[in-house]
């Protein structure tokens, strides 16, 4: 599978590639701080997710699920998204961007891998080229904004140290998975929350914010409820 990235440069100027996916693998509980993993497993707990066998995990997922959509269609008011760092590796690590990681949080009861792959992970098109960011990599920060009932409330933030380093999860997954890293995607796995509990809402937005080269990513999209007759009636 081929997409088109909008590659910034340092100077700001752009320029278009086309990288080809050959495998998507999100990461999980990946924080280096055990105290934040634990925080993000017990947020997972409350809604009834099973604790993982191990940290971190990691979860291979269908490639047509990595999209640029600025719209979600979800079934319930039951998912939401985590911000996370995102790698284009190919021999080397090539690209980093801010994604989403869009979750269905009443299927994440019954199996995390699932869940994972009944709705899209969410990035923007721009990305920077690793090799510029890779020498100040644990200052730059992540964060989401999630909007409820029409509020933007902000949910995430922490800077890249809170979570394992690029080069530990290319290692993991070559040991644990054995797949080739050319034309791999990976997502890092994600923070804990700010308010200490799942937040479900109407808009997701994600930012990425390089402190040193004073630059920016973000994006943002809609969750759309599908309309539909509820599978259970009341009492039942």
């Amino acid at each position: 599978m081929k997409i088109g990235l909008e590659v910034i440069n340092k100077d700001g100027l752009s320029e278009t590639v086309d990288f080809e996916v050959k495998y998507l693998v999100l990461g999980g509980y990946s924080g280096r701080n055990t105290e934040g993993v634990m925080k993000h497993i017990e947020e997972l707990a409350k809604l009834g997710v099973p604790k993982p066998p191990r940290v971190p995990m990691l979860y291979p997922i269908s490639r047509y699920l990595l999209r640029f959509d600025e719209e979600v269609e979800v079934l319930d008011d039951k998912t939401n998204g985590e911000v996370e760092y995102v790698l284009f590796v190919d021999k080397d690590i090539l690209y980093v961007t801010v994604g989403s990681d869009h979750t269905d949080r009443d299927l994440e009861k019954y199996g995390v891998r699932k869940s994972k792959q009944m709705y899209p992970v969410i990035i923007p098109k721009k990305v920077w080229k690793y090799k510029d960011v890779k020498g100040h990599w644990d200052e730059i920060v992540i964060k989401s904004f999630i909007t409820v009932k029409g509020k933007e409330i902000l949910y995430q933030e922490d800077p890249l140290k809170a979570l394992h380093p690029p080069e530990k999860l290319i290692e993991d997954i070559e040991k644990e998975l054995k797949i080739d890293k050319n034309g791999l995607v990976i997502f890092s796995g994600t923070i804990p929350s700010i308010t200490g509990e799942l937040l479900f809402g109407e808009e997701f937005k994600i930012l990425m914010h390089d402190p040193v080269l004073k630059r920016g990513l973000e994006h943002k999209y809609n969750i759309k409820i599908l309309p539909g007759i509820p599978e259970k009636s009341e009492g039942e």
